[in-house]
């Protein structure tokens, strides 16, 4: 089985209530804006560099949120990732129009914070942190998918 490791800065932008969500087109989960770090490049670089890309906009980050591991199974590759969250803020976008993406395979939404497990946010303990985040809980995270069964293909 082969296996790939994702080293991943991710930004949890909240407008009222609202996450921005990104989803690849024609896959069944969701996840936060943001990518791969790239070597050298610290999590803070790479969020923003991301941002930038994804959106064509410039962001704030607004603070370290913390860390999420996570691994699945997708065509028989084992994939693990680590997930390094910050609170991001994006003057620029507006809660009440969906943000237009730079990149043609990615679309961008708001949604509740009570429906991310109803658009299938991954890694899925962002479901349970962001809410507590929004609830005014502003303790460092630290979550793991790394000890339970594998998710198989629950991204394609």
């Amino acid at each position: 089985m082969a296996s790939n490791f994702h080293h991943l800065a991710r930004g949890i932008i909240i407008n009222n209530d609202k996450v921005l969500l990104a989803h690849a087109i024609g896959h069944k989960n969701t996840f936060l804006p943001g990518g791969h770090i790239e070597f050298c490049e610290s999590a803070p670089e790479a969020l923003k560099r991301e941002i930038e890309e994804e959106l064509g906009l410039s962001c704030y980050i607004d603070g370290y949120l913390g860390l999420v591991e996570h691994k699945w199974e997708k065509n028989k590759e084992l994939h693990c990732e680590i997930n390094q969250a910050f609170k991001v803020i994006v003057a620029e976008l507006d809660v009440l129009k969906s943000p237009v993406s730079c990149e043609a395979h990615i679309e961008f939404f708001w949604a509740s914070v009570n429906d991310l497990a109803k658009h299938n946010l991954q890694p899925y303990p962002f479901r349970k942190l962001i809410s507590q985040l929004v609830n005014g809980d502003r303790t460092i995270w630290w979550e793991s998918t790394l000890n339970y069964e594998i998710e198989v293909d629950n991204i394609g």
